[in-house]
């Protein structure tokens, strides 16, 4: 249960800080960066932790 609180964590952390970048690089609030995480990741059909990951690898949404 700790592996899997610590992973929960890490990946809010992750959505948080991808949601930072959007937020600075498209002039969005918090609501319209988590939207746009959120789309992406239905769209596409990929876990929103992994468009996060990809957000904070990259720095933006290709």
């Amino acid at each position: 249960a700790r592996t899997q609180m610590e992973h929960a964590l890490a990946t809010r952390h992750t959505i948080g800080e991808a949601m930072g970048i959007l937020m600075g690089s498209r002039h969005l609030t918090e609501h319209e960066a988590f939207d746009v995480l959120r789309h992406y990741s239905q769209d596409n059909n990929i876990k929103l932790r992994e468009v996060a990951r990809r957000v904070c690898a990259e720095g933006s949404l290709s």
